[in-house]
C-alpha cells in the first residue's frame, strides 16, 4: 500500500502546514482516529501522526514503541508519554508549524482545547477528509476485503451445518466468533447479531439482550464479519429453523427481490439514494409495506464497518468506481420476526461486482430437513 501517496493526497489543496491524526485512549473514546492512522501509515496502535509536505513523524508511548518500529520503520519516531502534549508541542515548534489541520469529527473538544494551548498555532477544522478519501478502495484494500469476505463465509458455512433446535443465541454467537478466528480472522468485525424468532425483528439485536433458545419455525438472522489486515466484512443471512411456512417463504422472497433490485441499480455516477429507493419500492408495493427497513439501504465498508458512502434517506453520496458498499434491505415484523439479506458489492462504471457468494437464492433451513 502506498501510504506516502495517501498522505500527499490528504494535504493536496489544503491551506495548512501540517495535518494531525491523534488517537489516544487515555484522553478520548477508544480507537476514535485509529482507522485513519492505519490508512495513512500502516500503524494501528495508539499515538499521533504529524503529516507535513516534507515529512511525517509518528509519536507514541512505551506501550507501542516496538510495534511502531516494526510497522513503520521508515517514519521518524518520537517517544511520547502520558498525554503527548509536551512532545507534540516540541515537534510542532521544531518544524515551525503554524496552521495545522485536523478531522473535527474525530477530535474531542477536550483534545482540541489542549492542542489550542500550544503557542503560535492555529487549528484548522476539516470534517473528516481521511474518511472521505478512504471511500474509494485501491487494489490492496480490495484484496483484503475479498479475503475478509471469504473467511466470513467459510465460518458461516460451518456454523450452518451445526445449528440445532435448542441451541442458545449466545452460544451460536460464540461458536461463530471462534470459527472466524480459527479460519484466520484477526478478530470479529463486531459483536455478531444472532437473532432468533421474534428477536430477528430487531435489526441490531445482540444476543446478550434477551438470549433465547432456537425453536422449530424460528427465523434465524445472523449479521457478522471477519477482519483481514484491518479490513472488515459485513454479511447478513437469514435462515429458518426446521420447516418454513408459506408466509416465511413469501417474506424471504420479497427481501431477496428487494436486494437484487437494489444491486441492479448500483453503478458509478449516481447518488446512493437511487438504489435505496429502487429497493424500497419492492417492499412498499407488497403486503408488508408497514414493516419495511427504515435505515439506509447500505453503506461503505473498509477499515470500519460503516464508512462512506451512505446509501439512502437523502444522504446518498455519489457512487464512484472502486467504492465497496453493502446492500441490506429487510422486513421486520414486531413480535413475529424479520428477514435481512446483506451482500457486499464493488462499484464499477457500468454496474457492480458482487463480492459475497454465500447462498441466498432460497430460504435455507437449519436444524432440520432441507
Amino acid at each position: 500500500m502506498d501510504y506516502s501517496a495517501r498522505r500527499d493526497l490528504l494535504l493536496e489543496g489544503k491551506d495548512v502546514d501540517a495535518f494531525l491524526i491523534f488517537d489516544l485512549d487515555r484522553t478520548m473514546p477508544r480507537e476514535m482516529d485509529r482507522p485513519n492512522m492505519q490508512y495513512l501509515s500502516g500503524y494501528d496502535g495508539e499515538g499521533a501522526l504529524l503529516i507535513t509536505a516534507a515529512e511525517t513523524v509518528i509519536l507514541t508511548d512505551s506501550r507501542y514503541l516496538e510495534q511502531a518500529e516494526k510497522q513503520v520503520p521508515e517514519l521518524p519516531l518520537i517517544h511520547a508519554e502520558l498525554k503527548y502534549y509536551d512532545e507534540l508541542t516540541q515537534a510542532i515548534r521544531d518544524r515551525g508549524l503554524k496552521r495545522i489541520g485536523y478531522a473535527a469529527w474525530r477530535t474531542t473538544d477536550y483534545v482540541l482545547r489542549r492542542l489550542s494551548e500550544i503557542p503560535g498555532t492555529e487549528w484548522i477544522p476539516f470534517e473528516d477528509p481521511v474518511t472521505e478519501q478512504r471511500a474509494v478502495k485501491d487494489a490492496d484494500e480490495l484484496t483484503a476485503l475479498r479475503e475478509a469476505i471469504r473467511l466470513a463465509e467459510e465460518a458461516l458455512a460451518h456454523l450452518r451445518d451445526t445449528v440445532e433446535v435448542g441451541m442458545n443465541e449466545v452460544d451460536i454467537a460464540a461458536a461463530l466468533s471462534a470459527k472466524l478466528r480459527e479460519f484466520g480472522s484477526q478478530r470479529v468485525a463486531f459483536g455478531p447479531t444472532v437473532a432468533s424468532g421474534p428477536n430477528s425483528a430487531l435489526p441490531h439485536y445482540r444476543p446478550s439482550l434477551n438470549p433465547r433458545v432456537l425453536e422449530p419455525g424460528d427465523f434465524l438472522l445472523i449479521d457478522y464479519g471477519a477482519v483481514v489486515d484491518g479490513y472488515v466484512s459485513d454479511i447478513t443471512r437469514t435462515f429458518v429453523v426446521g420447516e418454513a411456512s408459506e408466509t416465511q417463504r413469501e417474506i424471504y422472497a420479497l427481501v431477496l427481490e428487494s436486494l437484487q433490485v437494489g444491486i441492479d441499480a448500483i453503478r458509478a455516477g449516481i447518488p446512493g439514494d437511487i438504489p435505496h429507493e429502487a429497493s424500497k419500492r419492492v417492499i412498499l408495493d407488497s403486503p408488508y409495506a408497514e414493516h419495511i427497513f427504515l435505515s439506509p439501504l447500505g453503506h461503505g465498508v473498509g477499515l470500519e464497518v460503516h464508512e462512506l458512502p451512505k446509501m439512502g434517506l437523502n444522504k446518498g453520496e455519489i457512487l464512484e468506481p472502486e467504492m465497496v458498499v453493502t446492500v441490506e434491505p429487510g422486513i421486520y415484523i414486531p413480535g413475529t420476526g424479520g428477514v435481512r439479506i446483506e451482500d457486499t458489492v464493488r462499484v464499477t462504471e457500468s454496474g457492480c461486482e458482487l463480492l459475497t457468494s454465500f447462498p441466498k437464492d432460497t430460504l435455507i433451513t437449519v436444524g432440520g430437513a432441507n
